[in-house]
């Protein structure tokens, strides 16, 4: 009796874990078009992807766990139980450390270039896996590879029971577990394990962490899909009952998936413990419909699923890498969202598959880092095991499926599916471009900031046609806060094309053009100020991005049908800059901006000294190294402030990147004029500090000497505003140019700093600005 015959094996498990990675090529690829954060993201999203992905999320990995769990116990009927763990120390651990020295770095690179933090290139990059430790705040990850060191904690600690349930004893209680299970409705009832863990442990650890560490939630939840898989795989009678009531499990399936979406979709409230029950009963019956109807469809082993078989899991350990590199590459081409996202996921396939089968497949020691078994012939001939399943080995005579007469037909896909992103809206629509400025005011900074900046702009329905040009709106954005955040979806659902789009066809807005320069780089911002270290950005945004605008699109070149407008620290330097530049614009909407004025200003240069001590230190130890690595040390200790939760690194991070922008280059690395307790009195700090974020009567006198004068004057904050410094700076300078005479207008909208800021874009800024602007 062979090895096949004698482990009875499961067809069925087979073509779902195929089709469950091939579900995660597809999840990966449309997070880059959703309005979730995530690593490289395309400037407009899809509503659409948003629910594709929102459900693949609910039930994907637990189906894989389950998939790995039932798979343990083919394993362990195959190898016995200390081959078997050598075995998952040959297909995990090795795997994961080869993708976290060589797969994962490239993808991490590209994320950090997205996010222009300034590295040289990747080789500039590569050590800082070594020395800036864990991500989001280091360099060090293992991304989507999270999914290898759970199972094999999973396998290891499971081991004993697992051993236990082998033995006699432990199958007849698996025997009568499945004989109880098989009863009409029982499995319906097979959520309750994954649900109470969520229940007992969620509240304690809310979100998915994947770092195993501290994700205990996460991981109890995972487990418990793990276990029973390993339960439900002993017999072939329960996988029938299964595949007999296919049809009920997918009618619950669809009926909790339309609840599911209630929750996302409408403000309809549900206790926590009830909705924890939802989601994972919802998780389960999808789970079970697809077991059934795989078992009633798919329990049989062409070539096809041969060879599928043994690629999925360098398929899956690649495909991820693949997608971000393509996608930086794509994101800032003048294609259709569609479009792009096609040519991500054919890419991926193709060049994930090149991979494989020209190198992978074909390098034994390649092999062995990608979980495969070494390749005894030439050709490949085995089926190698992936993360918790083995297969066995390829009969003789059974070639590769796909390795001839694939280009014509891969051909054939690319034009039909790139033919399909090039097809119009139904419904006359704006279009938002993505542009790359070369800005000359950045040229000679030197911290390294790159000259060359991206930009959304947003072109109104009527642009493809005729000649007519149009007023045009300038956002600024917030600190270490990137462009798609505001054109994709990332605040609550605010898109800017549709968005925009809706206003004109409603009539309240002319049609307008829209751009939302990038300012993100690894200091965070540069407060769009003059500096010789991080580049001149006021005349960036004045000169360089207006003068594009200008010079490529249909544009009023007048101050008149010039709006400026900002969030955050764009608020600020929006307000700052339009009162500077009153010749260059004609209308500004400062939302949430930034504003010091009194005991705000006070606490934020205490703040700043007690930073000195460690400032000065730290610049100290950068003194001694060469200009290389401490640009290196320098980047890490911003990055992992800038991305930090904590409140005090973030304005850490502000007070390095104001002090960057307003000071005069020193001559030492990193060049930034820090206050100093030892060369400024308090009055002197505090005058440094207002210089960015302050003195807004000097700013106001200045305005007041120029010729020009603005034609709308906006500052807005949200009620519930979390910082308080923002509500007493916003009030102060309405204060200030009451006093002076100016006109302006103070807004308080709903909601909080970020809560609402989608509806505040939407209802406030773009009708106000875009009302104040000259049209042809």
């Amino acid at each position: 009796m062979n090895t096949e015959s004698r482990i009875n094996r499961r067809y069925d498990l087979d073509w779902l874990r195929v089709i469950a990675f091939g579900i995660l090529m597809l999840f990966h690829t449309g997070m880059g078009f959703t309005s979730f954060q995530w690593h490289v993201k395309n400037y407009e999203s899809s509503r659409l992807i948003d629910e594709l992905v929102n459900f693949l999320h609910q039930w994907r990995m637990p189906l894989l766990f389950f998939i790995s769990g039932a798979a343990v116990w083919f394993a362990l009927e195959k190898y016995g139980t200390w081959r078997y763990v050598g075995e998952r120390q040959k297909r995990l651990l090795l795997p994961l450390v080869f993708g976290m020295l060589v797969v994962i770095p490239p993808q991490v690179y590209c994320e950090r270039v997205y996010q222009r933090e300034g590295y040289a290139s990747f080789f500039d990059f590569y050590p800082t896996v070594f020395t800036s430790g864990n991500y989001p705040q280091g360099n060090l990850s293992w991304h989507h590879l999270w999914y290898i060191p759970y199972i094999w904690a999973f396998s290891m600690i499971t081991l004993p029971f697992f051993g236990w349930l082998k033995s006699q004893g432990g199958r007849s209680i698996i025997a009568t577990f499945q004989k109880l299970l098989a009863r009409p409705g029982a499995l319906f009832l097979v959520f309750v394990p994954s649900a109470l863990a969520e229940i007992a442990l969620r509240p304690f650890y809310p979100g998915d962490a994947c770092n195993l560490f501290s994700d205990w939630a996460n991981f109890a939840h995972k487990l418990t899909f793990f276990v029973i898989g390993f339960a439900l795989a002993s017999g072939t009678q329960l996988a029938e009952v299964i595949a007999s009531r296919r049809n009920h499990y997918l009618a619950a399936a669809v009926a909790s998936l339309v609840l599911i979406e209630c929750t996302w979709n409408v403000p309809l409230r549900m206790p926590p413990a009830l909705y924890r029950c939802l989601s994972n009963f919802h998780a389960w019956m999808w789970i079970l419909a697809a077991l059934g109807f795989a078992r009633r469809y798919l329990n049989v082993n062409p070539p096809a699923l041969r060879y599928a078989t043994n690629a999925v899991y360098p398929f899956y350990i690649l495909h991820q890498t693949v997608i971000v590199m393509l996608l930086l590459t794509l994101v800032y081409m003048d294609l259709g969202l569609w479009t792009k996202y096609f040519l991500v996921l054919l890419g991926t396939a193709l060049v994930t598959w090149g991979l494989y089968e020209g190198v992978i497949s074909r390098v034994n020691v390649l092999r062995a880092c990608f979980g495969l078994k070494a390749q005894r012939r030439p050709q490949p001939t085995g089926v190698a095991a992936v993360p918790g399943v083995d297969t066995p080995t390829k009969r003789p005579g059974h070639g590769s499926p796909i390795r001839e007469g694939s280009g014509p037909i891969a051909a054939g896909l690319l034009v039909a599916l790139v033919t399909i992103g090039f097809i119009p809206h139904a419904v006359a629509s704006g279009k938002i471009m993505p542009v790359v400025i070369q800005g000359t005011s950045l040229s000679s900074n030197r911290l390294g900031i790159a000259d060359k900046q991206p930009a959304a702009v947003y072109l109104p329905p009527s642009y493809s046609y005729g000649t007519r040009r149009y007023p045009v709106i300038y956002l600024l954005p917030n600190f270490n806060t990137p462009v798609w955040r505001y054109t994709a979806g990332n605040y609550q659902g605010f898109r800017l094309r549709p968005a925009v789009d809706g206003l004109i066809r409603a009539g309240k807005i002319p049609e307008i053009i829209v751009v939302i320069p990038n300012a993100m780089h690894f200091l965070g911002s540069s407060w769009y100020r003059n500096s010789g270290l991080t580049g001149n950005w006021e005349d960036f945004i004045t000169q360089d991005l207006v003068g594009y605008m200008d010079g490529h699109f249909r544009t009023i070149a007048r101050r008149e049908a010039r709006g400026l407008a900002g969030h955050g620290a764009g608020g600020t330097s929006a307000l700052e800059l339009a009162l500077k530049h009153s010749d260059r614009f004609g209308s500004v909407y400062a939302m949430s901006p930034a504003i010091l004025s009194g005991e705000d200003l006070k606490r934020f240069t205490a703040g700043g000294d007690a930073q000195i001590g460690s400032w000065q230190a730290l610049t100290k130890q950068w003194s001694i190294m060469d200009e290389e690595s401490a640009a290196r040390a320098f980047r890490l200790y911003m990055q992992a402030r800038v991305n930090s939760s904590s409140r005090n690194d973030l304005f850490d991070a502000l007070r390095v990147s104001c002090a960057a922008a307003v000071g005069s280059p020193t001559t030492k690395f990193p060049y930034i004029d820090y206050p100093s307790s030892e060369s400024r009195d308090e009055a002197a700090r505090a005058r440094f500090w207002a210089e960015i974020l302050g003195d807004w009567e000097s700013k106001v006198k200045a305005y007041l000497a120029r010729p020009d004068r603005l034609a709308s004057i906006t500052v807005e904050y949200g009620r519930g505003e979390e910082y308080d410094f923002i509500v007493h700076g916003a009030q102060h300078v309405s204060q200030v140019m009451h006093s002076g005479g100016v006109p302006s207008q103070l807004h308080v909208s709903e909601g909080g700093h970020d809560s609402t800021l989608g509806r505040r874009l939407e209802t406030g800024m773009l009708p106000t600005l875009a009302n104040t602007l000259r049209t042809e």
